[in-house]
Parts: structure tokens; sequence; C-alpha cells
């Protein structure tokens, strides 16, 4: 294993035998500058401060003389031969992210629940996309109307994309993913979209608050913690329907094996006393629950999705408890 840190951020990472420079950043979480991942594009140069380098991977950029007196190279195709210091920019915001448009292929869909399915695209190697954890895109399908989809999966790996698909008899979309779909059918990504994305300078322990499908962006923030090696407390609070729709159940129940730092609490709405239950009701118990656990937020960030408008009382709630408004996050667009 070797240790890289980046500057000018300071932020330090691990790199494991044979594995280049970008794919360690990446899968630690490190939001640095790269397109094409195969030495032709040279977005991902950086420069060597200290240290060494173990091998240079074939690769179609060429540096000039200049930049190589620098000390450039490519992370995607170098893999570290000692510890090293380098120094790369990193994707501060989601205004630094290019828009991309890519080519994917569909390598499965999981039936998770009767309505629900669990659509993952793979994209070519030479065009991993490039997000962070929290943000959409737009799908486009032929002959179909685009469709606004919250990644569910860590922008850690690119290639690999994850999409949470409820059933609607009323949405074209929602069909054809549960009805004509097949392994290796085409699908264009465009983005990504959306400014509900973490905030890494935060040390503050962090609360995710999921309604149904809307864990999908909720997972990818959650998996983005995890990549970066978060210390601070999470807490995760799913509202579902009902039992049979919390189809995410064994994996949240190992990330709180797995994790020191790391509960969560299902609220399922057929608990509720009327039959059916009131949006405004499961709002109401996920609020009790929320300031019962934690009466006093002022130290806490807060992370949740669903409109606005039906929020309200809950965002009321949790003012009234102390939350800054600055620290609650609200991805308030049915994307997911």
């Amino acid at each position: 294993m070797s240790s890289i840190c980046i500057e000018p951020s300071g932020r330090t990472f691990e790199a494991a035998s044979g594995e280049t420079v970008l794919e360690a950043a990446l899968r630690a979480g490190m939001n640095v500058p790269y397109n094409c991942n195969n030495g032709s594009c040279g977005q991902c140069a950086a420069r060597l401060i200290s240290g060494e380098i173990g091998k240079h991977l074939p690769h179609d950029y060429a540096f000039r003389q200049h930049e190589k007196d620098q000390g450039l190279f490519l992370m995607c195709s170098a893999t570290p031969g000692s510890d090293m210091v380098i120094e790369s920019r990193t994707i501060g915001s989601a205004e630094d992210v290019p828009h991309q448009e890519i080519d994917a292929k569909v390598y499965k869909v999981d039936e998770v629940a009767d309505n629900v399915r669990v659509l993952q695209l793979r994209t070519p190697r030479s065009q991993t996309l490039r997000f962070l954890a929290g943000q959409y895109v737009t799908l486009h399908i032929d002959g179909l109307a685009p469709r606004s989809k919250s990644v569910a999966s860590c922008p850690c790996n690119g290639m690999y994309l994850q999409f949470h698909v409820r059933y609607s008899q009323e949405d074209p979309f929602a069909r054809y993913i549960f009805n004509n779909i097949t392994p290796r059918s085409s699908m264009r990504i465009a983005g990504p979209h959306g400014s509900f994305t973490l905030d890494e300078n935060s040390r503050r322990p962090m609360i995710f608050i999921a309604n149904d499908t809307g864990i999908a962006p909720m997972k990818s923030l959650i998996e983005h913690c995890i990549a970066l090696e978060s210390s601070q407390p999470m807490h995760l609070y799913w509202l579902v329907k009902n039992r049979d729709e919390y189809y995410l159940a064994n994996y949240v129940r190992s990330l709180e094996d797995a994790l020191d730092n790391f509960v969560y609490t299902p609220i399922f709405q057929e608990d509720m006393s009327s039959e059916p239950p009131g949006f405004d009701e499961t709002v109401e118990k996920l609020a009790e629950q929320i300031v019962m656990d934690y009466p006093v937020l002022e130290e806490y960030d807060v992370y949740m999705n669903g409109p606005a408008d039906r929020y309200a009382a809950l965002t009321e709630r949790l003012v009234q408890h102390r939350l800054p408004q600055n620290r609650l996050f609200i991805d308030s667009l049915k994307h997911y």
C-alpha cells in the first residue's frame, strides 16, 4: 500500500499494489478531474511533488518537455512507486462538474419488490460518468420522453450506475423498465444535474431523511461518506408505505452491522392509526421520532428529499429544535 496526499486540499488516501493513482483516488471518494480513464484526454494530469511513480501504463496523451520537467503525469496511467505527494485540483461544487452525454448499456435489472426495480447501467470504460453524490441525470430511451432519475450509486465507480424505479401504469418509462427492457439495451445518459450534494467540509453528525424510492440519492450520499471514511455519526430515517416495500432492508442492516457510526430507523405508514394513513400524519410521526432522538439539532446537518411544500411541517419542527436553516439540504424535485 502507498499513501498519497493531494495538495492543495491536503486529503490523503491509500493505493493498493497495482492500482493507478486515479483508481485509488476515486475509490477513496476523491472528486478529482478525469474523463477518458485510458490515457487519451489528459484531463487527469497531476504534478508529482514528492515520491516516485512505480509504473507508467501505455497512454496516447503526450506531455510537452517543459510539462515533464514540471513533474506532470496522468493519474489514470501511473501507479505509485512509493508514498507520494501530488498536486491536483479537486471538484468542489456541482458547478465544477461538466455536462456529459454517454451511451450506456443495461447491465441488469433487479426485482427488489413487486413494484420497484433497481436499474443498473454500465458505461464504456473510456467514458465513465463524473458526478457528485446526490445528483441526478436525464435518461433517454428511443421512443420515450426523457426521464430524470437520481443516481443511487457511489461516484467512486462511475462506470456502474444504479437507479430505482417505482412502477406506475401512467408512467411509460416505468412500464418500459418493468415490461420491455432487456440486458444490453441502450440508454443515453445526460448530466449530471442538481446541487443536492454533500458538504464535505463539515464534520458535524448527519441525518438523512428519505421517502419511498427517495432512498436513491441518500444511498449515493451515504456510500460517498463511506468511501471518504467519514467518522461523524450518520442516521438514516426511511419512510415507506409497508414492510413489503422496504426493499433495501438487508442493505441498510448490513451497513449498521459493519459501521460503528451508522444507524437507521424505518418509518412504516402501515403502522399509522388511520386506515389508510394520510401523508401529513406520516410526516408528523417521522418528525416526532427525529426530535425524540435529537431534541437539539444545532450541531447537525440534515439531508432530506420530497416536495418542499409537503414537508413544510417537518422543516418547521426541525427548525424549532434549533436546526440552522443553512444546514438543511432539501432535494425537492421528484426525480428519484
